[in-house]
């Protein structure tokens, strides 16, 4: 399994944590800066570095198995011109998905990082460190800034104006709050009326349960099932593409897909709030503690207990994250 692309990155960022740890960035930097001339660190100093790089990679290497690039060989046959588009290419997704400039210069990082050790190995002709370094400035120039965002004010209209294919990936998303990639993750269980998605954001698999929402359910599931039979991942540039073309016509300000996750996290907050019974029962099969289950019972620390259920419901781990994405 190691000729797996991804176990090989993720083997890379593991030995310069290795190297990195316990050691003082500034000294390794003043180092390079005297042999190499250049001020910088090739290793990985901080467990929270390593996480944020390998989320990064991995997300990348989603993309790079969606074009067909899974092992070593396969990156191994791959020319130098077709690697430096398909990481354009990327770095031009995450724009049009509008990633904050923030998260792309981690992605950039992550993947200098990781790539400068890799490629030589493989295809020595390949100066993927030149690339980046004369292209990091336009990727990540292209990324949103970085503020709160929020739903579009009149969904529904925005997706009126978007093709089949993609307002049924709009639908999709603002009916369970998947991330754009996820309903391809995403397997349903008509018995049980539930959704799980499989290695989300973070590798985390989570469940969603639509008892309480079975005409959602029916509709959700008959989206997934239409979606994944048209591969909708090989179209989402056009996705993008065409949610900005709805925003002109409609006259909205354009906050990608991500809009469509807002506006569900914005009205499921208040049909859980609304329905004690549904609450109750997801408290029940999320795990939740006997502390949050007892907040049902008290108007005032009701948000507390809705907040555990839509944490869990968006693929987050902390409470503040479901927060951020309801309240203004």
């Amino acid at each position: 399994m190691r000729n797996r692309v991804r176990y090989l990155i993720k083997h890379t960022l593991d030995e310069l944590y290795e190297l990195g740890k316990g050691t003082k960035k500034s000294a390794i930097q003043r180092e390079m800066q005297r042999v190499k001339g250049v001020k910088e660190s090739p290793f990985i100093h901080t467990s929270d570095t390593k996480v944020r790089y390998e989320r990064a990679m991995m997300r990348f290497c989603d993309y790079l198995e969606e074009l067909g690039i899974k092992r070593e060989s396969h990156l191994k046959k791959t020319s130098t011109e077709e690697l430096q588009k398909i990481i354009d290419n990327y770095f031009k997704e995450l724009a049009d998905e509008g990633f904050s400039k923030g998260t792309i210069k981690i992605h950039i990082a992550a993947m200098e990082k990781s790539l400068a050790v890799i490629i030589p190995d493989i295809n020595s002709s390949i100066d993927i460190k030149s690339f980046i370094d004369e292209n990091r400035v336009n990727w990540w120039s292209a990324g949103a800034e970085s503020k709160k965002g929020d739903s579009y004010a009149d969904p529904e209209k925005i997706r009126e104006n978007l093709d089949e294919t993609h307002r049924m990936i709009a639908e999709a998303q603002s009916m369970a709050g998947f991330r754009v990639r996820e309903i391809a993750r995403a397997t349903v269980d008509k018995e049980n009326k539930s959704i799980t998605v499989h290695r989300a954001k973070g590798g985390r698999t989570r469940t969603l349960y639509f008892e309480h929402r079975e005409e959602t359910f029916e509709k959700l599931a008959d989206l997934i099932e239409k979606l994944k039979e048209q591969e909708y991942e090989k179209h989402l540039k056009n996705y993008y593409e065409d949610i900005k073309k709805a925003c002109e016509e409609t006259q909205q300000e354009y906050n990608a897909s991500h809009a469509f996750r807002y506006e569900y996290a914005q009205q499921r907050i208040e049909k859980l709030r609304n329905n004690k019974e549904e609450l109750r029962d997801l408290l029940d099969k999320y795990n939740a503690d006997d502390k949050t289950k007892e907040c049902i019972n008290d108007e005032n620390k009701i948000n507390s207990a809705c907040d555990f259920v839509l944490t869990q419901e968006l693929g987050h781990n902390r409470l503040s994250m479901s927060r951020y994405y309801y309240r203004r």
